[in-house]
């Protein structure tokens, strides 16, 4: 078996299907994007390209974002969610950034 260079992948996910989801997403909203999948989109965007802060944490990173630094920004998300001192559209946007994190490091879905 061929070795994989690890750039090709973000956690368990190859970088292509990151991208593809990505655009997915866009593709079926054509312009509005509800929060929660807002939130999913910048995930995506800053595991993709990390030049700018994390989508929760508004950690900046030196480097590609490595599994700890995802495991972070979700529990950052998932614990953002679940802060009923925080405005909705924060939590739900919250909630999307969990769940796009949760699948790129190969957790199953979560539900509400």
């Amino acid at each position: 078996m061929a070795d994989v260079p690890v750039e090709t992948f973000i956690a368990v996910r190859p970088r292509a299907q990151v991208a593809a989801s990505a655009d997915e997403l866009l593709r079926r909203r054509a312009g509005t994007v509800p929060v929660e999948e807002a939130g999913a989109l910048a995930v995506y965007r800053w595991a993709l390209d990390p030049v700018g802060p994390a989508p929760v944490t508004g950690r900046v990173l030196d480097g590609p974002p490595a599994d700890l630094d995802l495991a972070v920004e979700e529990r950052a998300a998932i614990e953002v969610s679940r802060d009923r001192t925080r405005p909705g559209a924060e939590r739900e946007r919250a909630v999307g950034a969990a769940r796009a994190l949760a699948w790129i490091l190969g957790f199953a879905p979560t539900s509400r």
